[in-house]
């Protein structure tokens, strides 16, 4: 509920009040001080959502995205610093804080709301797990989970089934990949499979069109509740 985009915007008015307490000392009155703090939103935005897309790369490509987003939310700073000196200062130097024109200022009221709007709406999100480690054949072997098609038990062992068609035979128990493997779907006492690659057929589930699994009576109310529900959503 509270990462709808109404408490989003209602976080940002209230922010841009804030921002305009601090520039109160600078500017003539409350209500100029916070026509400039509406200035500054468009760099916080511009760290928020620059930040969100610069974590996709590695290495330098995603340190030289900071740098052009610390330059470019810099810039957006001095709009907002330049507008309150040339029309509510009217040009007159002596009554612009010299605080306002630091960089380090601007960088670090961008960088605390940008922060704290991360905590009050992410902070409950959990992070998904991506992939999953074991030994096949004595060696240490990680899977994308996104790649699992579903899991066979064989009494002393298991096998992890890839959407390719590639098995790798391990020691986990199916009940431990069950634990592991949360949103999968456990259809039999020797089949759990990938909801995201499984569809429903009678009494099988067909995964990723390639494997007809058989539903077990013990698990098949589970089974056709969660399909069901899901075509629902």
């Amino acid at each position: 509920m509270k990462n709808h985009p109404f408490f989003k915007t209602g976080y940002w008015l209230v922010a841009s009040v804030l921002i305009a307490m601090l520039l109160k000392n600078s500017i003539p009155n409350f209500w100029n001080a916070w026509l400039i703090a509406l200035f500054f939103l468009p760099a916080a935005l511009i760290v928020k959502f620059g930040i969100e897309k610069a974590n996709l790369f590695k290495g330098i490509k995603k340190w030289i995205r900071f740098f052009f987003i610390a330059m470019l939310s810099l810039y957006w700073g001095y709009v907002a610093i330049a507008v309150a000196y040339w029309y509510f200062l009217e040009l007159k130097g002596d009554l612009l804080d010299k605080v306002l024109i630091s960089p380090v200022f601007i960088w670090l009221i961008m960088g605390f709301f940008v922060l704290l709007e991360y905590i009050l709406f992410n902070k409950s999100k959990p992070k998904e797990q991506e992939t999953i480690t074991i030994y096949s054949d004595r060696k240490k072997t990680t899977i994308n989970i996104s790649n699992l098609a579903y899991i066979e038990s064989r009494a002393e062992f298991t096998i992890a089934v890839l959407i390719d068609g590639s098995e790798f035979k391990n020691n986990v128990r199916i009940s431990e990949w069950e634990i592991r493997l949360g949103d999968f779907i456990r259809i039999h006492r020797s089949f759990l499979v990938s909801p995201m690659h499984s569809t429903l057929n009678g009494n099988e589930v067909i995964v990723n069109a390639n494997w007809n699994l058989p539903i077990s009576r013990t698990y098949k109310q589970k089974v056709l509740s969660y399909f069901k529900n899901s075509i629902q959503l």
